[in-house]
């Protein structure tokens, strides 16, 4: 799980970088906005990803203080 955070924390500066440079001129074709749409659903689901990782690892902390 924690390989999985690193790859993924690793892979949001290339994402980031990508969508920085698809800001170009106000005229885009239909593939490119479909292309900054996919990667905005990839950075939703990295983020969701990251947030249940971070729910698991206060549920696993709190179970062991518990216990």
């Amino acid at each position: 799980m924690l390989k999985l955070i690193g790859i993924i924390l690793a892979a949001i500066p290339v994402v980031l970088f990508l969508r920085s440079l698809l800001k170009g001129p106000m005229r885009r074709s239909r593939a490119v906005a479909e292309f900054k749409k996919q990667i905005d659903y990839l950075v939703w689901v990295i983020l969701i990803l990251i947030g249940c990782g971070v729910i698991y690892f206060v549920y696993s902390v709190g179970k062991l203080i518990l216990t």
